[in-house]
């Protein structure tokens, strides 16, 4: 069972991209807008306004709005981004910081800063600060944790979702590591829909941070009885949260609904009596149903 991104418009035309920054702006009641002021409200991104119309000031033009007393590029010298970094280095007590935290607390905008030094981390080097610490965040941390903001938003995510903090790492660390937000969920199916014979779901779950939809048992042992392992990998477990509508099959319960809704993937035919691990023996269900289930 392989499942599609919903459709995407690949070229945004500068229409769509125009009319987004004016709304925005409209909503904010304002005649102007900074590059953080539209990445909280827009649809899009403000790299896209960069890689389309070259700046923000050309967007702004673009889109009829004020440019006066924006500091745009004239502003953002060395010593200016050098003594913004080290405020907030002060202001949070930290040894570094991250893209993240300067987005919150920065007078510009860490896109800004990277297009303009080259990096991130050329930032941190002029700014004499450590430089960020790679948390070897694989490809499965990042899969594994798409799934789960495909299970409690109950659709797929978007770059929307991702700005709003929805997600335990930044848009950042998905487009740097495959490209762009449309790039990730590609992987993402990609991955999903690969055969589930190359992956060691026991090992995958427990090298990774999965916790938040358990699985009804934790034995992963294969006897004379059975074909397949108890266990339900992550592959399988996204197809059937999935075809169910992330959604429980007795009482309908969903994460998007309500936020303490806890999803298990269920055998249907008990592993004990027989039951395989596969699509059709498999439903989703609340951590409700499933302990009443377990207890009849």
């Amino acid at each position: 069972m392989n499942f599609e991104l919903n459709d995407y418009h690949r070229n945004i035309s500068e229409k769509e991209l125009i009319d987004d920054v004016v709304l925005v702006a409209k909503l904010l009641k304002k005649n102007t807008l900074t590059m953080k002021e539209y990445n909280s409200h827009g649809r899009f991104y403000s790299s896209t306004y960069l890689r389309k119309f070259g700046s923000w000031k050309n967007t702004l033009i673009m889109c009829g709005l004020d440019i006066s007393g924006h500091s745009f590029a004239v502003d953002c010298t060395t010593a200016n981004v050098i003594e913004d970094i080290l405020a907030i280095k002060e202001k949070l007590n930290a040894e570094t910081i991250t893209r993240e935290q300067y987005d919150t607390y920065g007078k510009y905008s860490s896109s800004t800063l990277e297009h303009k030094f080259g990096s991130w981390n050329n930032v941190l080097k002029m700014s004499n600060l450590p430089l960020n610490v790679n948390r070897n965040i694989t490809n499965e941390n990042l899969f594994c944790e798409i799934e789960r903001l495909w299970t409690v938003l109950g659709r797929q995510p978007t770059t929307t979702d991702i700005k709003k903090g929805t997600s335990v790492y930044s848009l950042n660390t998905y487009t740097r590591r495959f490209g762009g937000w449309r790039n990730t969920l590609n992987a993402f199916v990609n991955y999903i829909n690969k055969s589930d014979d190359s992956d060691n779901s026991s090992a995958f779950l427990k090298n990774n941070d999965c916790s938040e939809f358990p699985m009804t048992t934790t034995e992963d042992t294969l006897d004379d009885k059975h074909k397949t392992s108890r266990e339900v990998n992550l592959r399988l477990r996204f197809k059937v949260m999935q075809r169910d509508n992330f959604k429980c099959c007795i009482c309908g319960a969903s994460p998007a609904t309500n936020p303490s809704i806890e999803l298990h993937i269920d055998h249907i035919v008990p592993w004990s009596k027989g039951g395989e691990t596969l699509l059709e023996n498999l439903q989703t269900l609340c951590s409700n149903c499933n302990y009443g289930k377990s207890n009849l």
